[in-house]
């Protein structure tokens, strides 16, 4: 299920998971209890009327919240739900999965107000838990104000006792509250609080992202500090935004940095960018998203709940939110889809970050940054979604995943949303709404869909088990929470519905025979502090470690008890327990059994005196060479052509390192983008550089370079140049000629057409003595036509006659080469070992091809294995990686973290022919999803460029269950150019020998986003050759999203094996692109462009053994 890539094997897998867990398939892990079972009857039904539906309050159908903690200190854990328009109701546990409803006498009208999320502290740290709800006050037909419920202790039927102190505390805010979280941000030892909050009118307030520092004291979220038991605005002091655009709702709190001290997710729905608070030592807090420097490179467009943990087990927190994504293929083509590029573009400069439409994954990287791996990791689709909930629930030592969806009125239907924009149907909105005109509310499509839930497998990826591990019950759903009901040592869930009785789901995992070994920690933690809220834990057994950590505001409205649970498989005994208390306390147990409650004191522990040891890396980022910055022009490409699939015009920048001035240091050259010049930089005998000749290049800046190449073309002994443009702005004409600088010693001379009538949009320069005169000749490749996306471009071999005169031979020498589809990267190398220069290209919608040389021409390699895969191919290296005397291939791709999928039976598939027949050629892509081909276009991008769709299809839902077929016309699809895609994945290729290769997939960070080129050196002195790779992609679709998970790292050589390691001090942040390296008097640094941006600069930070 879900936008992801699926190989046939998935099946094999899930089936050897429901075996290893050692029940049988057709049992269920969780049961859904009945209320006649549980004694829990809540149902949270809404009252709609004309004085308040969805019309007037917006987030009219978005649910209530649900809490778990042990009110009655009994040992069992109790649950608390909210409801919107009535009394939130307390159970008490009486065991045995049976529960007992208590009156909260709370002495107030709740029906004429709306309550929302619910929280657990004890606020007064006397051993009772205290509730605190969030409710709306500030909304003109609502009343009320957040209410804090102080525990008064038992009564003589032993139910606890709530009394209302909201004031006391200064917590009695008014206005419109969402959820609130209680942690110690300043690390003084109590409880302080950040209040979330939402803005209700997104049609009235969007404007500039500049919004958010203009407070609006209502609907702003707040930070409140705890000053001797009193609660203190410190929100605009310590750096948090509280504007009028902020949409807040969902909350998640994790020390995601590593530095002792909690930061802060925040998740926004509509247009408001997601918050990413870096605690600054307590005295502040950071906001980064906003600043768009990449380290969160994109966010849920309609954020709604939220959770984090540690997916993958490696000690870092990772955050996932979710959205409105919907799996279903019909519901995805009727519903409001993503904006259309220029809407976003004008997004994006008015101060808001990237957002797409998708539950985002957010893979925290452990040195500064997230990869976001929704796709990838199979959970970026699950409909209109509301609660994540990241818990270990088969107790494999993986965290899975819950999430809660559904809604009453769905307003994103397409077909309604048009309907309602009727200006007879808005005139009758406008006014006040009445009985009859309520009647457009039941015209609001429902979407009532079944709760989802993913297995972990090995925290690389997410396998759906609905109908497997849960009923497949449809529900409107909303908060939910989990805790160990019963005792018996796994996690059992409770959700909290909209006109449906709540969900209770016992969990039967406790007897697999198999295993499921736990462990439940509970803290007694300081005076201020009982509950060690903060506290982290990770547990260590041989070469596994598993982290968490004590907060309880969690997923959507809601709450856990402050308690840990760890799944430990099999594992008998731990070998250790480390506990990070707040403030920088540390205590350590060893030998811990499994299967038991344990109690942690903060008495135990003992101040953390040694700092733990920065890891080593390989590659350190080093301070700039040069001032050259990349400057892409905005895209017009989508503005032409709204059905491509990527920008054709941010290919750059291109560099080449070499010795232009004779004093035996290299230099570089980069290339520019439109309207800007290319750049040479010499370098300095104490290793500065210069810019030199700039005028020079200044003459065709408005070309847009993309391929360069230095050569001695005259063999004069002076490095000269060749550099090509190409994008898809110019389709001919001076901007596509390549140039040839000639060095007469004194410098480069002004260019000059050295290659005739040639014109292309350059992919690569390649400068090499293919016909062994001596002399190097050149190759020139593109990716593709201007203007033309789908058809192949020619490419062209040029030799040079030893004196800077090069002759055409594409047709002679080149024959079958030129015409051989698009080229994004070409090497050239004697790859067969018989003294000839050969070739080996890759581009995209095109295979990996070997190009020998024989009889004086190139001849396609056949019989290679490497024809069977179809890629979108971006980057090859060429070694003997496994150190078997043959040369190896190693190609970079598109990646699996997008909507996109393709294998040999589901193939990504290009379609290029007059479809409307107005005498120009439309260029469509589709994919398969659910067994369906599909349009990646939505209708209204195909009804820019092919009017007739609307006529065609009058609603957005006809259109959704249209196939291909029916839309273009079965003949017309034949008759068109075909293209085809049957692997996204970046892969190593292992020459078995005779030039036959065998496919390995790339570890799974090498598929989280586009690779773009592969540096091939031995980073770590072993002897074997590890790889540098660039990635990311930015200028594509905005149905498609954008490819920014690559935050840095190599591949280190097994011996033909590759692992990937992060090995930087710092992430590698932007749209990298060609790497090269450059030698200096000390040592070497690797120099990686990124497009739109300044280069990054490396050099190894560790000696060779």
């Amino acid at each position: 299920m879900n936008f992801q890539n699926k190989p046939t094997t998935i099946h094999l897998i899930w089936l050897l998971l429901i075996l290893s867990m050692g029940c049988k398939p057709d049992i269920k892990p969780f049961a859904l209890l009945t209320s006649e079972k549980t004694g829990i009857s809540f149902t949270n039904t809404l009252r709609t009327a004309p004085e308040l539906n969805i019309l007037n309050y917006i987030y009219y159908y978005n649910g209530g919240g649900v809490a778990t903690a042990d009110f009655n200190n009994d040992g069992r854990l109790d649950i608390i739900f909210t409801a919107n328009q009535a009394h939130p109701e307390l159970y008490l546990n009486l065991g045995k999965m049976q529960f007992s409803s208590v009156a909260l006498n709370l002495n107030t009208d709740f029906s004429t107000g709306w309550t929302n999320g619910v929280s657990i502290v004890d606020i007064n740290n006397d051993g009772w838990m205290d509730i605190y709800l969030c409710r709306v006050g500030a909304h003109p037909r609502l009343t009320g104000q957040n209410m804090l419920l102080v525990h008064q202790g038992l009564d003589a039927s032993g139910d606890p006792i709530f009394e209302e102190k909201a004031k006391d505390y200064g917590l009695d805010f008014k206005g419109y509250g969402t959820q609130a979280a209680f942690f110690d941000y300043d690390l003084d030892g109590d409880l302080d609080v950040y209040l979330l909050n939402h803005s209700i009118n997104p049609n009235q307030n969007y404007g500039k992202g500049t919004k958010r520092e203009t407070a609006d004291h209502v609907s702003g979220d707040k930070l409140y500090e705890n000053i001797q038991g009193i609660f203190v605005d410190v929100t605009q002091a310590m750096g948090i935004f509280q504007g009028s655009i902020g949409y807040g709702l969902g909350l998640s709190i994790s020390d995601y940095n590593h530095d002792g001290y909690p930061d802060l997710y925040i998740g926004n729905d509509f247009f408001e960018n997601d918050y990413l608070y870096i605690n600054q030592q307590g005295n502040s807090f950071k906001e980064v998203i906003h600043q768009k420097n990449e380290s969160i490179s994109h966010t849920t467009h309609y954020s709604m709940g939220n959770d984090s943990g540690d997916i993958n087990n490696d000690g870092h927190t990772d955050i996932i939110s979710v959205d409105m994504l919907p799996e279903d293929l019909s519901t995805y083509k009727t519903s409001g889809t993503e904006f259309n590029y220029q809407i976003y573009d004008q997004f994006i400069k008015n101060g808001y970050g990237y957002q797409f439409m998708q539950n985002t994954l957010q893979l925290n990287t452990g040195h500064g940054a997230f990869s976001e791996i929704g796709f990838a990791a199979g959970v970026a689709a699950t409909e209109w979604s509301w609660s994540p909930l990241l818990a270990d629930f088969d107790q494999d030592g993986y965290q899975d995943l819950y999430v809660t969806n559904g809604i009453v009125g769905a307003t994103n239907d397409m077909d309604f949303i048009n309907f309602v924009a009727n200006e007879e149907i808005q005139k009758q909105l406008g006014a006040n709404m009445t009985g009859q005109s309520m009647s457009f509310i039941d015209q609001i499509p429902t979407k009532h869909s079944a709760n989802y839930i993913f297995q972990n497998h090995q925290g690389h990826s997410f396998v759906d088990r609905v109908g497997q591990w849960i009923p497949e019950t449809p529900s409107y759903s909303n908060g939910a929470a989990y805790g160990d009901f019963d005792n018996d040592g796994d996690l059992d869930l409770v959700v909290n519905n909209v006109n449906e009785p709540a969900f209770i789901l016992e969990n039967h995992i406790d007897q697999s025979p198999s295993g499921a070994h736990f462990l439940k920690i509970r803290f007694q933690g300081s005076t201020n502090n009982i509950n060690g809220i903060g506290t982290r834990v990770t547990a260590y057994n041989k070469d596994a470690q598993y982290t968490r950590e004590n907060y309880t505001s969690r997923g959507y409205l809601s709450a856990v008890a402050p308690e840990l649970h760890f799944g430990l498989d099999t594992i008998n005994s731990l070998d250790s327990l480390v506990i990070q208390w707040p403030g920088n306390r540390v205590q350590t147990l060893y030998n811990v059994a499994a299967n038991q409650s344990i109690t942690l004191s903060y008495d135990a522990s003992q101040p953390q005196l040694s700092v733990a040891p920065k890891p080593s890396y390989l590659l350190g980022v080093q301070k700039d060479l040069t001032t050259y910055k990349h400057k892409e022009q905005g895209s017009l490409d989508f503005n032409r052509n709204p059905l491509l699939p990527y920008a054709l015009t941010h290919e750059g920048p291109d560099l080449c390192v070499a010795d232009l001035n004779q004093d035996q240091l290299a230099d570089i050259i980069f290339t520019g983008g439109k309207g800007q010049a290319s750049q040479i930089w010499l370098q300095q005998s104490d290793g500065q550089f210069t810019s030199s000749w700039a005028e020079l290049m200044a003459e065709h800046a408005l070309n847009e370079d993309t391929a360069l190449a230095a050569l001695d073309a005259n063999l004069d002994g002076l490095m000269d140049l060749v550099i090509a443009s190409g994008g898809n702005e110019f389709t001919q004409g001076d901007p596509l000629k390549p140039r040839l600088y000639l060095n007469n010693g004194n410098g480069l001379q002004s260019a000059f057409w050295a290659f005739g009538d040639l014109e292309l949009s350059a992919s690569k320069v390649t400068a090499i003595d293919l016909n062994q005169d001596g002399a190097e000749d050149l190759i020139f490749t593109a990716k593709y036509h201007a203007q033309d996306f789908g058809r192949d471009p020619q490419h062209y071999i040029f030799f040079n006659d030893a004196k800077g005169n090069f002759s055409d031979v594409s047709h002679t020498f080149g024959k079958g080469f030129i015409h051989s589809g698009a080229i994004s990267d070409l090497i050239a190398i004697d790859i067969n070992n018989d003294d000839q220069i050969d070739l080996v290209t890759c581009g995209p919608w095109n295979t990996i091809n070997i190009w020998l040389q024989k009889d004086q021409s190139l001849v396609r390699a056949t019989d290679t294995g490497l024809e069977m895969d179809s890629g979108l191919w971006n980057a090859l290296a060429v070694a003997d990686f496994d150190l078997d005397g043959d040369l190896d291939l190693m190609a970079g791709n598109w990646g699996i973290n997008s909507r996109w999928t393709a294998d040999q039976n589901t193939p990504l598939r290009l379609y290029k022919y007059d479809f409307d027949q107005n005498k120009t050629e439309e260029t469509l892509v589709t994919y398969v999803y659910q067994g369906k081909e599909t349009p990646m276009a939505s209708k209204e991008e195909l009804a820019k460029q092919m009017p007739k769709i609307n006529k065609q299809f009058l609603s957005f839902k006809d259109f959704a269950n249209a196939t291909v077929d029916v839309i273009f016309g079965a003949k017309n699809l034949e008759k068109g150019l075909v293209k085809e895609v049957t692997e996204l994945r970046s892969c190593y290729f292992e020459n078995t020998g005779g030039l036959v290769y065998k496919k390995q997939i790339l570890p799974q960070e090498m598929q989280y986003s586009s690779i773009n080129d592969l540096f091939v050196t031995d980073l770590n002195g072993d002897g074997l050759l590890d790889v540098l790779p660039s990635g990311n992609t930015y200028e594509i679709s905005t149905q498609l999203g954008r490819l920014d998970a690559f935050k840095g790292g190599v591949l280190l050589n097994r011996g033909g094996q590759f692992i990937f390691d992060y090995a930087l001090d710092q992430p590698l942040l932007g749209a990298g692109r060609k790497i090269a390296v450059m030698p200096q008097p000390q040592d070497s640094t690797w120099i990686m462009t990124r497009n739109n941006n300044t280069p990054i600069y490396l050099k190894k930070l560790i000696p060779q053994p």
